[in-house]
C-alpha cells in the first residue's frame, strides 16, 4: 500500500523524482492548470464584476485525469498528501486547484517547493512540507483576471477598430518597444555619423587607430563630406608622441537569471527563448545519466530572477575551483554575490548545475547535442561569475598627423582570472593578445595600410533580437521569468512583427496599425512604467501588502469608465 501521494506538474519530472524515492510513494502529474476562466459575463471576462470573483471551468483534457485522481482518493483516504507543483506563482495556484478540485481538507496536505532535483533537496522538502501560500495564489489570480480584463476588452475594440485580432497588458508594450526602436533605427540612418579611422597591420594583427581631440575625446562627425576633408589631408605615416601603460580588469558577469541565460544561449547558441526554455526544463526535469544509470535533474529551477546562491553550492564551488585553478581564481566566501537590482521576488535562486562533479565532458553520452551545449553554457558560466577578474595590461599609443591627433591601444593578459575556463574567450571576445607585439620600431612612424572614413556605429540603435528583447524587459522589470517565452511568440503569430535576416524584430505594416490605435487610445495603459507598476503591485499581493479584491477594483473602477467612452466613440 502507497502511503503517501505527490501532485506534480510535469511527467518527465515525475519520473526523476520517482527514482529518489521509494515504492512508499505514489505520483500524479497535472500536465499544468486544471481550470481556466470561464468566457462568460460582461465582455466574456469570467468575473463577476461587483464582488470580482473569477469563475472557472474545468479544462476539457483533464476531466479523465480529475476522476482518476478522486477515485484513487477514495480507495486510499489515508494518504499523505503532498502539493510539489512548480515552486512560483502558476505552480502555487495550480497547487491550489488540486486540492480544491479533489477536495481535499486543508489538514490532509502539505506543500512541497523543488527548487532542485537532488535526493538530498527532496528529502529536505520532505522533512520541511509547507502550507499552501495564499498570497502567492492570489496574486496568480490577480495576474489571471487582470490579463483577461485588458486583453479581452482591448482586443474587442481593437477587433471593430482595426480588424486585427488582439492586444494584451504585456504583449502590447512589447510591440510599442519594438516599433519605437524601429522609429529610431530609421532616424538615425537619415543621420548618420562618421569617424576617422587608419589600420596598421603587424603579421595577422590588425589595430585601428581612430581620430581624438587633444584631451582623448573621439572626434565623431555629423556627415561624411566633413570627414572626408579631413582625411585628404592626412599622410600614412603617424608620429608617435606619447605613450603609457595602465592596468586594468574584466570582471565575470553575476550568475545566471532567466533573462541571462537566454540572452546569452541567443547570442553565443543561437537559439531562441522557446528553444532555450524547453532545454532548461528538460536538464531541470531530469535526463538519464549513463555513467550513474540513472535519471538525474542536472539544473536547479529555471525560472529566477535573483543571482543569489546557496551557501553549500558556494562551498562545493569554492573547492572545486581551488582544486582545479588555485585559491587565486575564487573571487567570494561562502556569502552569495550582490544583486545589481533591487525589484526582484527572489523566490528562487540562481541557476546553476545541480552537480559539480558532472562536467560537460562527462554528459556527453547522456545528452543530445543541443542539451550539451546548454549545459555547457550553464556549467562554465557559473564557475566564471565566481572567479577573479581578469588582469590586463593595456599600452595606450597616441599620435600625430598634420596636428590632428589620433590613438591606439594593445592589451595583454596579466592573469586570466575567469578566462582560465575559456582562454580563447579572453583573445576573441576582448581583443586581448598573451603578449605585446608592437615594438619601438614599429611605432616611430607608423606606417599605416589605408586612412578610412567610416560609419560610427557604436551608438547606433540596433533591433531586438530574442535575447536583446528580454534583457530590455527584466531591466524595466516587464514581465516575469515565467512568462519571457510567450511575448514574442504572440507578437509573430499575430503577424504584427517578423524577423529580419538577422532575426531580429521589425514591425509589420499590421503591428505599426495597432501600436498606432492603441497609443492614440490607451497610451496611459499601453506603457513601459505603467506594465512595470502593475508587476510591483502583483509582487505586492505575494507579499501580503495588497489583496486581491482592493488591486483588481480599483483597476477596474479606472479602467472600465475610460474604456466605455473610448467604445463609444
Amino acid at each position: 500500500m502507497k502511503k503517501s501521494l505527490i501532485f506534480l506538474e510535469s511527467s518527465t519530472k515525475k519520473i526523476t523524482i520517482k527514482s529518489f524515492l521509494g515504492n512508499d510513494y505514489e505520483i500524479f502529474a497535472t500536465g499544468g492548470h486544471l481550470w481556466e476562466l470561464k468566457k462568460t459575463g460582461v465582455y466574456n471576462l469570467g468575473v463577476d464584476l461587483e464582488k470580482f470573483t473569477p469563475e472557472y471551468e474545468i479544462i476539457e483534457g483533464k476531466k479523465k485525469f480529475i476522476s482518476f485522481w478522486q477515485n484513487y482518493l477514495k480507495q486510499n483516504p489515508q494518504l499523505t498528501i503532498y502539493l510539489a507543483t512548480d515552486p512560483d506563482r502558476e505552480g502555487e495556484a495550480i497547487a491550489r486547484e488540486v486540492a480544491e478540485i479533489l477536495k481535499i481538507p486543508a489538514n490532509r496536505y502539505k506543500r512541497l517547493l523543488f527548487h532542485e532535483i537532488t535526493a538530498k533537496s527532496i528529502r529536505q522538502s520532505l522533512e520541511n512540507p509547507l502550507t499552501l501560500d495564499k498570497n502567492l495564489v492570489d496574486a496568480q489570480i490577480s495576474r489571471q483576471v487582470l490579463d483577461r480584463m485588458i486583453g479581452f476588452c482591448l482586443s474587442t475594440l481593437l477587433q471593430k477598430k482595426t480588424k486585427a485580432p488582439s492586444a494584451g497588458r504585456v504583449q502590447s508594450v512589447v510591440l510599442k518597444m519594438i516599433v519605437e526602436r524601429e522609429a529610431e533605427v530609421k532616424s538615425y540612418d537619415k543621420k548618420k555619423d562618421y569617424i576617422i579611422c587608419a589600420t596598421y597591420k603587424k603579421g595577422k594583427e590588425e589595430y585601428i587607430l581612430r581620430q581624438k581631440t587633444a584631451t582623448g575625446e573621439l572626434v565623431i562627425y555629423e556627415n561624411e563630406e566633413k570627414a572626408e576633408i579631413i582625411r585628404q589631408k592626412l599622410s600614412e605615416d603617424f608620429q608617435l608622441i606619447k605613450q603609457n601603460e595602465e592596468e586594468t580588469f574584466i570582471f565575470p558577469k553575476l550568475p545566471l537569471i532567466t533573462s541571462l541565460l537566454l540572452y546569452e544561449a541567443r547570442m553565443q547558441l543561437g537559439f531562441s527563448i522557446a528553444k532555450t526554455t524547453k532545454l532548461a526544463q528538460e536538464l531541470y526535469e531530469g535526463v538519464w545519466v549513463e555513467g550513474k544509470k540513472q535519471r538525474l535533474s542536472l539544473i536547479t529551477y529555471p525560472r529566477t530572477d535573483s543571482s543569489r546562491l546557496n551557501k553549500d553550492f558556494l562551498r562545493q564551488t569554492w573547492q572545486y575551483i581551488t582544486e582545479k585553478w588555485g585559491k587565486n581564481y575564487c573571487n567570494f566566501s561562502t556569502a552569495s554575490p550582490k544583486e545589481k537590482k533591487t525589484n526582484i521576488q527572489d523566490a528562487h535562486e540562481a541557476i546553476h548545475p545541480t552537480y559539480l562533479n558532472f562536467s560537460p565532458s562527462d554528459l556527453e553520452t547522456s545528452l543530445n547535442k543541443e542539451q550539451q551545449n546548454l549545459y555547457n553554457l550553464i556549467f562554465n558560466h557559473t564557475l566564471t561569475s565566481l572567479m577573479s577578474p581578469a588582469r590586463i595590461t593595456r599600452h595606450n599609443y597616441n599620435f600625430i598627423n598634420n596636428k590632428y591627433y589620433f590613438s591606439m591601444k594593445e592589451s595583454i593578459v596579466k592573469f586570466f582570472g575567469f578566462f582560465i575556463v575559456n582562454p580563447t574567450d579572453c583573445f576573441s571576445r576582448y581583443k586581448v593578445k598573451e603578449k605585446f607585439l608592437l615594438e619601438a620600431k614599429d611605432l616611430n612612424p607608423l606606417h599605416t595600410e589605408k586612412i578610412e572614413v567610416k560609419e560610427y556605429v557604436e551608438k547606433k540603435p540596433r533591433r531586438y533580437n530574442e535575447g536583446s528583447l528580454v534583457q530590455e524587459l527584466e531591466k524595466l522589470g516587464i514581465g516575469r521569468p515565467s512568462t519571457y517565452n510567450a511575448f514574442s511568440k504572440i507578437l509573430l503569430q499575430r503577424t504584427y512583427v517578423a524577423f529580419d535576416e538577422k532575426e531580429c524584430f521589425i514591425p509589420t505594416e499590421l503591428g505599426l496599425k495597432v501600436n498606432q490605435w492603441l497609443q492614440e487610445n490607451f497610451s496611459f495603459l499601453i506603457n513601459e512604467n505603467y506594465t512595470a507598476s502593475l508587476e510591483e503591485d502583483l509582487d505586492e499581493i505575494s507579499q501580503g501588502k495588497e489583496s486581491y479584491f482592493s488591486f483588481i477594483k480599483r483597476f477596474w473602477d479606472n479602467f472600465f469608465p475610460y474604456y466605455k467612452t473610448i467604445e463609444a466613440k
